[in-house]
């Protein structure tokens, strides 16, 4: 089985969305899907209730809440999705028959005919290609044995999918998928689409600096 983690905090907007494609999927006993909300303020926990196997509640940190999912679920295949990116039957069925399989990702889209747009996906797979690394958007699936071995996400509340790709592809490389996953350009459309990019690179830059994650998450909107 599939375990399927969504850490969530105040997503009302996209999360029935993000889940009502799966329902196939969960009602075949083939995936279960777990939100570990984030204290959410909105109606995010009410809406995801009847499409979920479970939901709990956890401190608002990415990396504690994914932890808590992945503790909880009962799959042999971790899948770790953000609450604005669309996952497919089709991916899903595409990473339960890869065989050997220890950690990968998917390509990135935003689903926009917008050439800037297509640009930044363009980038970001190239990135991904050429260091095997992803970020969250990307949709990390790791085998739960694996998973444990590395020690999971830390607890960082921002770049805590840069730091468990470092400590994964120690260990294995990445199987990155040739499909395309779909995930949201809010942030770019909400402030700017060259403020985020430069903002992204300052704040990349200041963890690779070791600045705490902790601190970096008050620049991050």
């Amino acid at each position: 089985m599939i375990s399927i983690i969504i850490p969530t905090k105040n997503e009302e907007a996209l999360i029935h969305k993000t889940i009502s494609n799966l329902q196939d999927l969960r009602k075949n006993n083939l995936c279960e899907i777990i939100i570990v909300d984030g204290m959410s303020n909105d109606q995010t926990v009410k809406i995801s209730e009847p499409y979920v196997d479970l939901i709990t509640i956890s401190k608002p940190n990415r990396g504690i809440q994914q932890n808590k999912g992945a503790m909880l679920a009962s799959g042999d295949i971790l899948v770790f999705l953000h609450a604005d990116t669309t996952i497919t039957k089709h991916q899903i069925n595409v990473i339960r028959s890869t065989k050997n399989f220890n950690w990968g990702f998917f390509k990135i889209s935003f689903g926009r005919n917008d050439l800037k747009y297509k640009f930044l996906s363009f980038c970001i797979n190239l990135r991904s290609y050429l260091f095997k690394y992803a970020t969250g958007d990307q949709v990390f699936c790791i085998n739960k044995k694996f998973f444990e071995k590395v020690g999971g996400f830390p607890n960082y509340e921002l770049m805590e999918d840069i730091k468990i790709s470092s400590k994964l592809k120690k260990h294995s490389k990445p199987i990155i998928f040739k499909e395309y996953i779909k995930t949201s350009a809010r942030r770019w459309e909400n402030n700017g689409f060259i403020w985020t990019i430069i903002k992204m690179r300052i704040l990349r830059l200041l963890y690779y600096l070791n600045v705490k994650p902790s601190k970096l998450k008050t620049y991050y909107k």
